[in-house]
């Protein structure tokens, strides 16, 4: 698959996306295929996986700044979600957000590595 075939799959907001890269569609997708590697993304995973909350919020921020700014919606959403929610000291509500985080974040994995 190409950038193009995929691009409407992991980020809905065409337009908006592309005026933040200038334009760069190749800047963009340079930045969309690294994410699989990601350092926060990596991170979120791992502090989920140990069930470790003493970082979250700072990576779970970090990575909704990422996301949105690449125009990751479905991954913007609830990261976001869950930095509001520990912020007001539910981390149990942000526990049941972040499955969806997880699942946004291995669905752009997917169309990732779909790419030639």
């Amino acid at each position: 698959m190409t950038f193009e075939e995929i691009f409407p799959n992991i980020i809905p907001n065409r337009e908006e996306t592309v005026k933040r890269f200038s334009g760069n569609l190749d800047l963009l997708e340079k930045f969309v295929r690294k994410f699989p590697q990601d350092e926060n993304w990596l991170k979120f995973k791992e502090i989920v996986a140990k069930d470790d909350w003493s970082q979250m919020e700072m990576v779970a921020h970090t990575l909704k700044g990422y996301a949105g700014n690449i125009g990751f919606t479905k991954l913007f959403e609830p990261c976001a979600e869950v930095v509001k929610l520990i912020r007001e000291g539910n981390q149990d509500k942000a526990r049941e957000v972040v499955p969806q985080a997880i699942a946004a974040g291995e669905e752009i994995e997917k169309y990732i590595s779909q790419l030639d």
